[in-house]
């Protein structure tokens, strides 16, 4: 396998912390595993790659493949068939014409299916007390208490903004960065950019993880302006609970994340 496959380009594409989260909260590998700490970026999508490509659908690794051996949309067909709801596997094989984007395109769809169906199912009150969480979160992240952010009269998610959000899709409906920019209102005085793409990639794993069960962090810690989006808590319990029940709980994960990160931004590009 070359150095170049989309795999490469779309780990090459993250930053530094995005591929940190990835080693450590999705494959579950420790910051000194292979001086992971130490090397450059590229060094890193190398490694990334290689540890991806070899756990991929088993809990050990796979001693007789090479590294960067097992192709970008094999790994992306094994996912969508895992995601896929309802009962099935997907008609997707190997030597179809779908291309590894329009795979990955169909993987955020399913994402959001099974957020809609797992909201459906979520009380009112228990909408209504995310919401206030996920105001109180970004407020604190603003240095003010959700006190201060109402006196101001300044915009917040609601229940009703939630059901939206998921009801138009998180990543394939654009949900997320709708939400975000109502949250970034008071949270960062209507900056775009980078920050609002990471808070909408904050909402897409606070949602889902409470949607999958995960009871994630309710502080201002868990979200940061200008830095660290997520505390590591809260990224384990979405990627563990996010994919129950299958076997791929290594590589399903990070393919969530990564395909995440790069869908808000290009959404946000489109937006600027």
């Amino acid at each position: 396998m070359p150095y170049n496959d989309r795999l490469f380009k779309l780990l090459g594409a993250l930053d530094d912390t995005e591929l940190r989260s990835i080693w450590e909260t999705a494959l579950k590998r420790k910051p000194t595993d292979e001086e992971f700490d130490a090397v450059s970026h590229e060094m890193r999508v190398v490694l990334i790659s290689a540890e991806w490509r070899a756990v991929h659908g088993h809990s050990v690794r796979n001693i007789w493949r090479d590294s960067h051996e097992l192709p970008w949309k094999r790994i992306l067909i094994d996912v969508a068939d895992k995601l896929k709801p309802g009962i099935g596997w997907t008609a997707f094989d190997m030597d179809d014409a779908i291309s590894e984007a329009e795979l990955e395109q169909v993987i955020l769809r399913f994402f959001d299916e099974r957020a809609r169906n797992a909201w459906d199912a979520v009380k009112q009150e228990d909408r209504e007390k995310l919401a206030d969480q996920l105001n109180a979160e970004a407020a604190a992240a603003a240095g003010m208490t959700k006190q201060q952010a109402a006196k101001a009269g300044l915009g917040h998610i609601t229940a009703t903004s939630l059901t939206a959000g998921i009801g138009t899709g998180l990543l394939s409906g654009a949900g997320a960065l709708a939400l975000a920019g109502g949250t970034a209102t008071f949270a960062l005085g209507g900056l775009v950019g980078g920050t609002l793409y990471q808070l909408g990639l904050w909402v897409v794993v606070r949602v889902f993880g409470v949607l999958s069960g995960a009871q994630l962090m309710a502080s201002g810690g868990a979200a940061a302006v200008g830095g660290a989006l997520l505390s590591a808590p809260a990224a384990a319990a979405f990627l563990a609970n996010a994919v129950m029940s299958t076997s791929y709980r290594k590589t399903i994960p990070a393919t969530l994340l990564l395909l995440s990160a790069h869908e808000l931004r290009r959404q946000l590009a489109k937006l600027e």
